[in-house]
């Protein structure tokens, strides 16, 4: 049995940069708001958020298309919620305990929103 040529929708570049897209549109919209609420600080964990929820989204798309590409999506699903718990977790422990001065509104929340919405652009991505 052959294997069929990867789609243009399964293209794991093309995954990966509809993810960076699409989290760092959301980091500029979140930037003024997140300005707004604490200053500076807020827009640094922002940023901290922003590349700790790109990160396992990225490893996951990678992964999936060049090396497991007639992967069931459910399977997909699983090793990328492992994934990403596993990576946003020891990522905000680590940055939690550099620095001890964030708290919820400059960091936690916007972790929160980033998380939800990687969630919801790499589900998506790998159910198309």
């Amino acid at each position: 049995m052959q294997s069929t040529p990867q789609t243009s929708a399964k293209n794991p570049i093309k995954q990966c940069s509809i993810l960076a897209a699409a989290l760092f549109g959301l980091f500029a919209i979140l930037c003024y708001p997140a300005y707004l609420t604490v200053g500076m600080r807020a827009v640094e964990g922002l940023g901290y958020s922003t590349i700790l929820c790109l990160v396992p989204g990225m490893i996951v798309f990678l992964i999936s298309g060049y090396l497991y590409r007639e992967t069931a999506p459910v399977s997909v699903m699983a090793v990328s919620t492992l994934v990403r718990l596993m990576v946003v977790g020891i990522g905000t422990l680590v940055i939690l305990k550099l620095r001890a001065d964030f708290g919820l509104t400059d960091f936690l929340i916007w972790l929160l929103i980033c998380y939800f919405a990687s969630l919801l652009v790499e589900t998506l991505l790998i159910i198309r």
